[in-house]
């Protein structure tokens, strides 16, 4: 086709086009959509976990210890991070994660029980993927979502591994639907009850009250942009406010629990002094800290302990603010720069040789399955970016890259590491869905416009 028998072909290239059919037949349109790459994504999941006969690793020794001692009805104490301890309480890691294990074991089962857990979790994750990528860009970018989030290595290697980031990839994705979906005049109430359910997915991982306040002042945001900057920016506020208000509800009685027995009215954890002065000290993952380390000292109660750490990372933070803002960069590149924790983590949880070909094999589709994805997830995180900064903002656009934006900065401030991306499957699925979509359109209007 001539260039100039289609004129402006460019215009329609990032341009979704939603088509009015009756409710019932776009829920059966979704449905059909979905059949085919959910059923591949749980096939591809049971298999691994079921052909792999991996056990915890790293944080997942902790969180299954910590899963029998609540069924036995020790409580959640310092016996989680080692079972030479006294049987004080304590609120070191979130206890989201346990407690869901601890149901498991409720209801009867054990380690194999975990790993079906662990690949139904994964797995519902195609279609959040999907249903945040129809919001975003349409039925077609839906469709390409789903098969990605799918099909994504990482993904399917995240279900055989005892680490949280599916189930809280899970829950966030779903806390976001209210928002996501809302129509304009009840996004409010909406947005209420995405904080309730970001409130209960903190007790999993604190990021999502993070999550919270920055979807809550960009919801807030996007409603008043057109209406004047002061304006906007007051209900910005209004919808934080909202978001964290009913957010911190649920974590009322975990809240009194550590008041009582903590002696401080602890939100989620404290591990973040630590984890702030691991951020301080390097750029990367998980390293330990130089020693001597007063804050290890005896007679300090754990929150005085958390403190402590949290006053050496300030006093480092404040004495080299250049060399930290440097480690904030990469802490971000590391995050998402790669994918490779998870794979090491089901090694490790395998009992695999490092040098084995299994182990290799695991460790390199991994890493070219993440370097295949993420151009696309680029393209679609700038085309949602576009939209997000218009004088008239996308609420669809901000809540899909708020997790995104909470993920980068949480990480580029404290501890970081290339699982943590993994929470935000659903969102980085529909991105690149997006991406690839775009991309196809493009390719086909440069063709169009060829001589």
């Amino acid at each position: 086709m001539r260039a100039d028998t289609q004129p402006a072909p460019w215009r329609d290239v990032f341009r979704v086009r939603p088509r009015a059919l009756p409710r019932a037949a776009r829920a059966a349109r979704v449905w059909r959509a979905l059949a085919a790459p959910f059923a591949v994504a749980l096939a591809a999941r049971l298999a691994l976990v079921l052909a792999l006969d991996a056990g915890p690793a790293w944080d997942g020794v902790i969180y299954a210890r910590a899963a029998e001692q609540l069924a036995a009805g020790e409580g959640y104490t310092l016996r989680i991070l080692d079972p030479a301890s006294a049987a004080v309480p304590t609120a070191f890691y979130p206890v989201g994660y346990p407690a869901a294990l601890w149901l498991v074991r409720e209801l009867g089962g054990g380690l194999g029980a975990d790993r079906i857990l662990h690949a139904l979790c994964s797995a519902m994750l195609v279609p959040l993927s999907y249903l945040f990528a129809r919001r975003s860009a349409g039925p077609r970018a839906a469709r390409l979502a789903a098969w990605l989030t799918a099909c994504w290595p990482g993904a399917i290697l995240f279900s055989a591994t005892w680490l949280a980031e599916p189930l809280f990839a899970l829950a966030c994705g779903i806390a976001l639907l209210p928002v996501l979906y809302a129509r304009r005049a009840h996004a409010t109430r909406a947005l209420f009850w995405t904080g309730i359910l970001l409130g209960l997915t903190a007790f999993v991982r604190p990021t999502a009250l993070l999550v919270a306040g920055l979807t809550g002042a960009g919801v807030g945001f996007a409603r008043h942009r057109s209406k004047g900057a002061g304006r906007a920016w007051l209900s910005a506020s209004f919808g934080a406010a909202v978001a964290l208000g009913s957010a911190a509800l649920p974590l009322a009685p975990w809240v009194a629990r550590n008041h009582a027995q903590l002696g401080a009215p602890v939100w989620v954890s404290t591990n973040g002094g630590v984890n702030l002065l691991i951020g301080a000290l390097h750029d990367g993952g998980y390293e330990r800290l130089p020693e001597p380390q007063p804050c290890w000292a005896q007679g300090l109660s754990e929150v005085q302990r958390d403190r402590c750490f949290t006053r050496q990372a300030l006093a480092e933070i404040r004495e080299r603010p250049d060399a930290w803002l440097g480690r904030v960069l990469l802490k971000v590149a590391h995050t998402f720069g790669h994918e490779s924790a998870v794979a090491q983590a089901l090694i490790q949880g395998a009992g695999l040789p490092a040098s084995s070909p299994a182990a290799l094999w695991l460790l390199g589709v991994c890493r070219v399955g993440w370097l295949v994805l993420a151009p696309f997830m680029a393209v679609g995180g700038c085309v949602l970016a576009a939209r997000a900064l218009r004088r008239r903002p996308s609420r669809v656009a901000i809540v899909t890259l708020a997790p995104i934006v909470a993920v980068a900065i949480l990480h580029g401030v404290f501890l970081s590491g290339d699982r943590y991306h993994g929470a935000l499957i659903p969102m980085l699925g529909a991105l690149a869905g997006v991406g690839a979509l775009a991309l196809g359109r493009v390719i086909r209007a440069s063709a169009d416009q060829a001589p």
